[in-house]
């Protein structure tokens, strides 16, 4: 049975602009597990932070809490990462810092060339 499905657009114009400004795009587990690589292999970082970063940097993508939480467990299980808390002057409780492992280096850095050409297909080109 086919499904006449009623388009969400008004008019042609509105579907110009659709792709002018098309909605954010969520990161799946592989590409999150990138984005907190390429992140932690700058500087170490909090789970909150990495979201935070994410929005400032890359407008156009969005990370789930449920997904990043699932990237940091796989990087944990993997031996990639480790956790430390860090007290912060502004907070009552400290921050769990995450930290990317010496030994994990040169892998995380394997994948920034395939996760930075991903990045470039997918960053909006505005006219």
């Amino acid at each position: 049975m086919f499904s006449r499905r009623k388009p969400s657009r008004n008019s042609l114009a509105d579907i110009q602009q659709y792709f002018r400004q098309p909605p954010p795009q969520f990161l799946d587990l592989e590409l999150a597990v990138c984005w907190v690589l390429e992140c932690l292999l700058k500087d170490d970082n909090y789970p909150s932070g990495l979201l935070q970063k994410l929005t400032r940097e890359e407008p156009q993508l969005r990370l789930s809490e449920t997904v990043l939480q699932q990237a940091l467990e796989f990087l944990e299980e993997q031996g990639s990462i480790t956790t430390y808390t860090q007290r912060c002057p502004s907070r009552g409780r400290p921050r769990r810092m995450l930290h990317l492992l010496p030994t994990a280096r040169n892998d995380a850095e394997k994948l920034m060339s395939p996760w930075h050409s991903w990045l470039d297909s997918h960053r909006l080109v505005l006219t």
